[in-house]
Parts: C-alpha cells; structure tokens; sequence
C-alpha cells in the first residue's frame, strides 16, 4: 500500500480509512457543535497510538458535489501535486524513526522494523488489496461514464475549489470544516471485526516485563569472543539457582514464549528459583570480537566447551559477589551457605551440557552443577531419523567438504523476506485449511511429530525479526553422530587436526568421561511422539550413563513432541520438573 499510494495520483478512497482503522478522536481544545451533519465539527484520526508522534490525520472525504478538499494544519492544499506530498509527509508520520536510523537502513527495513508486530497475514492482504482495487476500479468507471453522458460538473466542481483557494490566501486561516459523512466498506468492517487481535509481544524482555515479573540482561564473552545474551529474573537472596538453555533454531525465548504463569521460567520463579535464561551463539544479536574472523564456524564442541562455560561462570560469579555483598551487609536473609545450580538443557541444549561437564570432568576443574536435566537431549540419533534429518545429511554427504568452509548462516535475511515469513506465519497460525496442510508438511519433515505444526507458525509470528540461526558446522558435526552411532566431539578430517585439538587420532566419545561421576545427579526426560529425537534414542544415553554408575533417571512423557516440552508445557510436567529441581 505504501508503494501504490505514494507512486500515483489518486485520490484514496473511504475503504483507506476502513483498512487501517483510523479511529475518530476528539481534537483538544475544540468542541463539536452537534451530533453530526452540517456545523458538526470534524474530528481528527487516530494512528499509530503508542508512537511519538500523536499529530491527528484528517479523514478524507468522499467525492461529492462540493469537491474534494484537504486540510492540514489549517491550511487548504495548493494543487493534486500538493495534496500527494501532503498525502506522503502524513504516510511517513505513521513511522516515527530517528534520522540516524534513516540514514542507515532502507525503507523497506524502516517499513518492517515499525510494523513487526501484530503483521498482516498474505491472505488478508490480498483481500483487502482486491477490495482497493475493485473500488478504484468502480470510481474510474464512474467517472468515464459522467464525461461519456457529458456531466462535466465534477470538473466545475474542482475548478471551483481550486480558484477560492486562490483567492482565500495562505495567511487566511479556514473556518472550522464541516463533518464529512465517512462511508465505509462492509465487506472490509466485516473483515476486520473476524481478525483476531494478539497481544504484541516485543521481545523477551518486554515478554516478562509485560507478565509481571522483574528483569536483568547481562552480557557474557566466551573464550574464543563471541558475545553473548544472559536473562535473569532474579531472585538474589535465593539459595536455588536454575539456568535453561535452548536448543537448535530456537532462543531463551521459548521459555517465556506463553506470556503467564505456566511457562516454565515463570513457574520455576514463583517456586523460589533464581531463574537464568541463557543463550547460544547464533542467537541475535549475534555479537563477537574482532578477532573472530568467520562468525558461523563452529561446532557442538563451542556450544559446550565456551558457550556453556561462559554463562555458567557468569551465574557463579554474580552469586558469590551478592552473597558477599550480603554477608557484609549483616543482612538477615543473607545466603548461608553456597548456592545450588541446578541446569535445564532442551535439544541440542541438552547435548552442550553433557560436552561442558564431560570437558569440566576431564579437566579436573569445578563445574558448579548440582543437578542436571535434559529434555530430549541430542546425541544418538540411531532410531527413526526424520525426514529433514535425512536431506540435510544428504546434503552435508554431497555439499559438506564446500559448504564447512563457508561463513554462511542459515536464517532469515533481510527484512522484506522476514516480514513475508512473518505474513505467511500470521496466514498458517489463523486459517484452519493452510494450518491443516502445514501440519500434514510437519509430520512428513519431523517424523510425525505433531508439535511442530502446533508451535513453529505462532512462535515464529511474533518472533521472526530476530530469528535464530543454524551454521553448516553443527549439521555436519550432528551427521557425525548419525554416522558414528555415538556421541562424540568433532572429527576434523585429520589425525594431524584430532592430534591437534584432543592429544589423540580420533575424537573422544563424550560419555567416557562420566565413568564413576556420582557427584551429579541427571533427569532425562523424552516424549512418546518426539520424531526428532526419538524415545529409544534418547534411551540409549540413559544407558550409557547408567552403566558408567551414573545416579540417572529415565521418564518417557505420553503425547509429548519434541517441543512440547518448552512451548506447550502441561501443568502435570512443569509440576514434575520442578519437583525434581527441587530435590537437595
């Protein structure tokens, strides 16, 4: 609409109000003289609440026998030429955005970062665009007609207008204009009324701020640079510490995603929990130092040895220098005795755990893990590989040697493809057909799995302007494991590079390292319909730990996808989690 609006010189019709919902709005300082009609006074519209800029629009009133006027700041507009540059400037005021930011980025991105939230789907865009159309349409055919049947008063009528325009003078201020009567398509009420209205969610700060619930963000550098993103709700005077971490393609986010109490970062909040919210690299805003040459280049090996470490020291770090802040204080609630970490890994999350407490282990250092959890962990994936597992196996046998050199990472790039994945999000999300069809595709890519066709559309909808991103080294490590039957570190291709990084010919299997571990206690839970990371998979890590004296439990979910268990988490589960968190 921005592009046909601004490139021609037509006259926008009533159905323009309609679209964009462009409320009355008692102007201050001025009272109306009646209920409507003739000496009514007209009001301005309202747009954009919430913006910076509350200037009002003026409604745009239909032809009619008295011409077609504009006012703004009370003054009339000179030409059509002016009035299209007076129609412009008002488009522009719908998006305030400073000029440094102007300057910066172009208008399709200024266009995207404004309207990013509460999108339009494609279906209905179309819709209300045909309705545009067809009303243009229907104008012009009326005006034919009138110079066809020689009915050249609407010409009079604009000559007019223009001529004691003239004659008013700029200096001239105009009377009070009288209330134009604003007609308004039904079919495009009616559409509107249908459309359900969702609360905007920003981001994962406003998320929680929005819930109710206090808010910190920390900034953490990993040992190889990157710079990452570290939540808090916090809880400083709290003995018991929880941090989640996400998995692949997703962000801390996801645990916040519901916006109430039966997430799990809430729920774990008013159990009594310090609650941390970490994030991989990967995850916007994508930060790193300069010496970090190739951003996407990195492995499940980083995740656990440098992403996993980082946020964990971080936690540790703020707990003791709030404990002995405390202490110094003589408060009463000062902690007594160290706090206990407990840590929640989700996916891959769950896989980055296992690497950083199997590199702590054999490192001889202090991990500060007091429990441990995983939640459909990666790591064996010799059952029922999904279909999109295959492909991207396939492609890494294929492409893999070219594509690991690459510093490509595979996201949404550019905002108008991100606001189109957004529209088609919006369209998945709110109509039965296109959702039926989209999770008949889920099922085919993900093994069945039915919670992604429940949870990708409306998680990716409000959160698809800073979407997670997955680098070619991950899938190529993540075939490894398929090929491998194993969980073990990254195979570099050479004994010269293995030799280099891990003082042997071939990478170690990560569970090795947990031989006698009985300091750690570990959860594992898996979900019945999971097609990702399939129940006997997740099993067989269960085993391995089991038989390495390991204190383990195992607990399959009945009806449980694979994102079930962030994104749609039962009151039954959360309970049982917590309950296990809980434990000393």
């Amino acid at each position: 609409w921005r592009q046909f609006w601004s490139t021609t010189n037509m006259k926008r019709s009533s159905s323009f109000n309609a679209i964009f919902e462009l409320e009355h709005e008692e102007p201050k300082g001025e009272e109306p003289k009646g209920e409507g009609g003739k000496g009514a006074a007209r009001k301005p519209l309202k747009c954009c609440e919430g913006s910076e800029d509350r200037r009002g629009l003026w409604p745009i009133p239909e032809r009619s026998g008295k011409g077609l006027m504009m006012k703004k700041g009370g003054q009339a507009a000179k030409s059509s030429g002016g009035y299209v540059h007076q129609l412009s400037s008002r488009l522009k005021g719908l998006m305030v955005v400073p000029e440094k930011l102007m300057r910066q980025n172009s208008l399709d991105q200024l266009l995207f970062q404004k309207l990013d939230v509460d999108v339009s789907g494609i279906a209905e865009d179309v819709s209300v665009n045909s309705q545009v159309a067809i009303d243009t349409y229907f104008n012009f055919i009326k005006s034919v007609w009138r110079v066809v049947l020689l009915d050249f008063s609407f010409v009079a009528e604009k000559l007019g207008m223009h001529w004691s325009e003239k004659e008013a003078g700029p200096s001239r201020q105009p009377s009070s204009p009288k209330q134009v009567s604003v007609r308004r398509s039904p079919s495009l009420i009616m559409l509107k009324a249908s459309m359900k209205k969702k609360k905007s969610k920003f981001s994962i700060m406003d998320t929680i701020t929005d819930a109710g619930y206090p808010i910190h963000k920390y900034e953490v550098e990993t040992k190889d640079g990157y710079l990452l993103d570290l939540y808090r709700i916090p809880r400083p005077e709290s003995q018991d510490v929880v941090m989640f971490q996400h998995g692949m393609m997703d962000s801390a986010y996801g645990w916040v995603l519901k916006g109430d109490e039966s997430a799990i970062a809430f729920a774990a909040y008013d159990r009594g929990f310090d609650v941390f919210l970490a994030n991989f690299r990967g995850t916007p805003p994508r930060k790193c130092r300069p010496r970090v040459k190739k951003f996407w280049m990195y492995t499940f090996n980083e995740l656990g040895m440098y992403d996993m470490r980082a946020a964990i020291e971080k936690i540790h770090e703020l707990k003791e220098a709030e404990r002995a802040e405390m202490e110094n204080r003589k408060e009463e609630d000062a902690l007594s005795s160290s706090y206990k970490l407990r840590v929640v890994g989700h996916s891959l999350g769950g896989a980055a755990l296992l690497i950083y407490l199997a590199a702590a282990l054999k490192q001889k250092r202090d991990h500060h893990i007091h429990r441990m959890v995983l939640l459909s962990p990666a790591g064996r994936h010799e059952h029922s590989l999904p279909l999109m597992a295959r492909i991207l196996c396939l492609m890494d046998r294929v492409l893999g040697p070219s594509l690991k050199t690459l510093n490509f990472g595979m996201t949404v790039y550019g905002s108008v493809i991100r606001v189109g994945a957004q529209k088609m999000a919006v369209d998945v999300s709110s109509l039965p057909g296109l959702k039926g069809l989209f999770d008949i595709l889920c099922r085919i890519l993900f093994g069945g799995d039915r919670s992604f066709g429940d949870v990708l559309a409306p998680y990716w909808s409000p959160y698809i302007q800073s979407m997670p991103g997955l680098c070619w080294g991950i899938v190529r490590h993540g075939h490894q494991i398929v090929n491998g039957k194993c969980f073990s570190l990254y195979n570099y291709g050479s004994r010269a590079e293995n030799l280099k990084h891990y003082g042997s010919a071939l990478p170690p299997k990560v569970m090795d390292a947990y031989e006698n571990v009985r300091s750690v206690p570990i959860d594992i839970f898996a979900g019945e319909k999971d097609g990702v990371c399939p129940p006997k998979s997740v099993y067989l890590q269960y085993l391995e730990l089991e038989r390495r004296g390991v204190p383990v439990t195992f607990k399959e979910l009945p009806g449980f996808g694979h994102l079930n268990f962030i994104h749609q988490p039962s009151e039954e589960f959360t309970d049982y989690l917590l309950s296990r968190l809980s434990l000393s």
